[in-house]
């Protein structure tokens, strides 16, 4: 890894944590309301997204979308990175199952949808929209469903059963937009149905919305943020998000599995995006949102550096430079 390649891949991300940034400068100055980047983040989450998701997996052969391989790779390597932050947290933090089930989820689950998502279209175009696709599967079907339903059955504040969590997980997801688009998408690949010009034309137009307004929508979420106590936890979930889960990712792919390039270097990359923007919202529910909301700000920070690092060290061993 050589300086002037990481000063390709830092200059090559860079406007995405300038946006990012002109979205704090936005909410601060109040040139955006007060809780506008929830009316930014619901458009993004319900329709620009979904957008460009179905238009990349409607166009394309099921063939072509399907990755076992990358679902594996994906999948283990997000529940070792969980598994390792869980376990220590409750050797040597000393919390509870429940907490340390939601520290867990804060080092294995990326924002790939807000932060992730723009990265990897700026280093790889279309191209990287199949991998990005599948990396939602595992995280939105397979990880926060089981994840959530494990910190749920560890609480002991849970009143309900485990079948009724499961079945409300089960409609939530249901009512999911990004999951009813890759399920659409992948429906309308399978069956080889063509999409209409009109609705073609519409679905381009609010897909090529996605990345400014998802990284307008961090920054503004970042007002407010405050990193209170609790360094071990907070420095935890923070170098297990960062750096464990992408090398991860990495050594499995290296070791293990035999994944196209492109596919390889979009695993590692998206592994190492901070964690998700909701991650405060999860907390509130088992009493940890002054943690996971104080975890956000230094790794959202620290991924400027971490993320260039890792990118220039996926884009080289896997030789997409």
């Amino acid at each position: 890894m050589s300086v002037a390649q990481l000063l390709h891949v830092v200059f090559t991300i860079l406007p995405v944590f300038l946006l990012i940034g002109l979205g704090f400068l936005a909410a601060k100055t109040r040139i955006m309301p007060e809780n506008g980047h929830k009316v930014l983040a619901a458009f993004v989450f319900n329709f620009g997204l979904p957008a460009a998701i179905f238009s990349a997996l409607s166009t394309k052969s099921l063939v072509e979308i399907w990755d076992t391989q990358y679902l594996l790779v994906y999948a283990l390597g997000s529940m070792l990175a969980f598994a390792v932050v869980m376990g220590v947290s409750v050797a040597l933090l000393k919390r509870n199952l429940t907490q340390s089930v939601i520290l867990g989820l804060g080092g294995s689950f990326s924002n790939s949808l807000l932060i992730g998502f723009p990265i990897i279209y700026f280093l790889f175009g279309s191209a990287a929209l199949v991998p990005f696709s599948l990396t939602l599967i595992v995280e939105n079907l397979i990880m926060l469903p089981l994840l959530l339903m494990l910190a749920d059955f560890f609480s002991v504040q849970s009143d309900s059963s485990v079948r009724l969590r499961f079945t409300s997980t089960l409609k939530n997801l249901a009512k999911n937009p990004i999951v009813l688009s890759i399920v659409l998408g992948m429906s309308v690949s399978a069956l080889s149905i063509p999409t209409p010009e009109t609705a073609s034309k519409m679905i381009d137009m609010l897909a090529s919305t996605v990345t400014g307004v998802a990284l307008f929508t961090i920054g503004g979420g970042l007002i407010g943020v405050r990193v209170n106590g609790m360094k071990k936890e907070i420095s935890t979930v923070v170098l297990g998000k960062l750096i464990l889960h992408p090398l991860i990712l990495l050594g499995m792919i290296l070791i293990w599995f035999e994944l196209e390039p492109t596919m390889g270097a979009v695993a590692v990359i998206l592994a190492s995006m901070p964690m998700f923007g909701i991650y405060s919202v999860i907390g509130q529910k088992y009493k940890m949102e002054g943690l996971c909301s104080a975890v956000l700000l230094p790794t959202t920070l620290l991924a400027m550096v971490s993320v260039s690092v890792m990118t220039t060290i996926a884009l080289a061993i896997f030789s997409l430079n």
